[in-house]
């Protein structure tokens, strides 16, 4: 039996949907509840090595933490959970390419060649997306990619200079098909196959991913 007091940090889930996608099962599930076990530490790896290591900073007990409506401690906790920074980009059906800075790209472990990001209903790239069939590109942006990541929360236009550093300073490059689409509440979740992946070559010695964690994105470790 799995002892929750050493798992770290661990969700209840309330499931909602399930649908089957490439061979992959989209699963839609609410969180409600979120339990600490003996978690003292959240960490970022990258090639066994530690990016970023932060105490996880919570003033209420370590037992379960309402999550639905949003308690403000898991709030803070879910700050706390380090994530990989991208970069997801489209050619809009008027020709101008879009950009936006993502946290939520997963690679679901089960659905190889397959690559999920989510995208809020208000922003200028999802009115600018396309539907299935339509390409995107995704980046896993570097260290030193930290302007970028910061210029396209906000901004959608992707600009030349910015498009030839994405591609020249990223750690990976994926360029993708999207397979299935999903409204959530107020995002949309994206279902991509990939159909090529590239790695730049590095002028950098010792160049890591960027990651956001505690509220900030983190450029060394």
């Amino acid at each position: 039996m799995l002892d929750e007091r050493k798992t770290g940090v661990t969700a209840d889930l309330s499931l909602k949907n399930i649908s089957v996608v490439g061979g992959c099962a989209v699963v839609q599930a609410v969180v409600t509840a979120v339990s600490l076990g003996e978690a003292e530490f959240v960490q970022a790896i990258y090639r066994d090595t530690y990016l970023a290591k932060r105490a996880v900073a919570l003033d209420v007990p370590r037992s379960k933490l309402p999550f639905y409506p949003l308690d403000k401690q898991t709030k803070t906790l879910l700050r706390q959970m380090p994530s990989a920074m991208w970069v997801v980009s489209t050619s809009a059906a008027h020709g101008e390419d879009l950009a936006m800075t993502a946290t939520s790209v997963t690679v679901p472990a089960a659905a190889r060649g397959m690559i999920c990001f989510n995208v809020g209903h208000s922003s200028a790239f999802y009115a600018g997306l396309g539907g299935v069939g339509a390409g995107v590109r995704l980046f896993a942006l570097s260290t030193r990619q930290k302007d970028i990541a910061e210029r396209y929360v906000t901004r959608a236009a992707l600009g030349k200079e910015d498009r030839t550093r994405v591609e020249e300073e990223c750690m990976v490059a994926a360029s993708c098909t999207i397979e299935h689409t999903e409204d959530v509440q107020d995002h949309h979740i994206v279902l991509t196959k990939i159909d090529g992946v590239k790695v730049p070559e590095k002028d950098e010695e010792g160049l890591m991913p960027l990651v956001w964690q505690h509220g900030k994105l983190i450029t060394e470790s």
